[in-house]
């Protein structure tokens, strides 16, 4: 995955919980474990990167038409079948793992419609 790719993952991890203004502990502790598996090669410190990934996120969230514009801005740097297959898989794995809801299904479609190369 190219440090493009990660950030872009790593917003999207970011943006998930905001569909049903909910993060459960466990959902917290399979970002942290995501963002830490996926490593960071940049100058960038991660930890300003997340800080200013939670804002873009927040802002992102406030309208349904907001938030699919970021997901599919996000999606844009998966360009083949198998960086957009990890990065759902990703998202994927840390929204659902408590139980998915309607919103969080709904926020997983627009996710999958981004990635049109999931199917």
């Amino acid at each position: 995955m190219t440090q493009k790719q990660r950030e872009a993952l790593f917003d999207l991890i970011n943006l998930a919980p905001y569909s049903d203004s909910h993060l459960s502990l466990m959902e917290e502790n399979l970002a942290e474990s995501a963002f830490i598996a996926e490593g960071w090669e940049s100058e960038h410190p991660k930890n300003l990167f997340l800080e200013q990934s939670l804002a873009r996120a927040r802002e992102a969230a406030e309208t349904d038409e907001a938030m699919a514009a970021y997901i599919k801005k996000c999606a844009t740097v998966f360009t083949d079948h198998e960086s957009q297959t990890e990065a759902y898989g990703v998202v994927k794995g840390v929204i659902s793992r408590d139980g998915l809801n309607d919103t969080e299904s709904a926020f997983l479609e627009k996710l999958k419609i981004a990635f049109p190369k999931v199917g």
